[in-house]
């Protein structure tokens, strides 16, 4: 069932390796309970620390469940947990290159995501996305928190009319990155240049919607094409400023 432990990494390190991969292997399925402390203790050779601390560290990444007084199960894996942890991987990640590589990552798909929204799009989406405008028209122009969840909001909307739960998996996440990188950008800004930078934002925002009201596929991804470009081009500039 296991391989030999070796000695390249701790007791910890390799009895969560060996059982994380006896998981993948689909040796113990979802649900499924896996071997007891003691019998992990027997099979491993090691002591009850290094199990314990071992099934800790898999629970914390979602791999298993821990239940009080039954035992411990391999987790049922859902788009919901996987997207939680890429969410607290960004949240947590000082990698000022997570932040760019994400933006480039929404240069790929975002416009193509923008186009097929202009095709799918319901009467409801526009009224959503309209509302959104009219509240961050409405934002105060220093509440860079508030604005920062309606930009959030107006490129989440766009994902849920395409109803793609693997592109809700990989998208989700990065669009909660946007709190951050505004952080990032506008560390001390000028009054003036925080309005020219909200009129730019709602003004790509304003094309976008009108690509997706007229069902047109090609404007909208214009549209949201040049709108990545201009966050990709701020925040390279930030960089270059620290």
């Amino acid at each position: 069932m296991f391989t030999s432990l070796g000695q390249n990494k701790s007791l910890t390190q390799q009895v969560e390796y060996e059982l994380t991969e006896a998981i993948r292997a689909g040796k113990y399925l979802p649900g499924s309970k896996i071997p007891s402390e003691n019998e992990l203790c027997e099979v491993f050779n090691v002591s009850r620390t290094s199990v314990r601390e071992a099934v800790k560290k898999m629970s914390a990444r979602g791999i298993v469940d821990v239940k009080r007084g039954s035992g411990v199960y391999v987790a049922e894996i859902s788009l919901k947990n996987a997207s939680e942890n890429l969410n607290l991987f960004f949240e947590l990640s000082s990698d000022k290159n997570i932040i760019l590589q994400t933006i480039n990552t929404r240069l790929i798909l975002e416009p193509t995501l923008a186009s097929q929204a202009a095709i799918y799009r319901k009467n409801s989406h526009i009224e959503l996305l309209k509302n959104n405008m009219i509240q961050m028209r409405k934002c105060a122009l220093k509440d860079k928190k508030k604005e920062a969840e309606l930009d959030n909001d107006f490129h989440s909307i766009i994902l849920s009319i395409v109803n793609n739960d693997v592109l809700e998996l990989l998208l989700s996440p990065i669009f909660n990155l946007i709190p951050k990188f505004k952080t990032a950008v506008y560390v001390k800004p000028m009054e003036g240049h925080l309005l020219k930078e909200k009129k730019l934002m709602l003004n790509h925002h304003e094309n976008i919607l009108q690509g997706i009201i007229e069902s047109n596929g090609t404007a909208a991804r214009e549209a949201m094409r040049n709108h990545i470009l201009e966050t990709q081009n701020n925040y390279t500039k930030s960089l270059l400023k620290k």
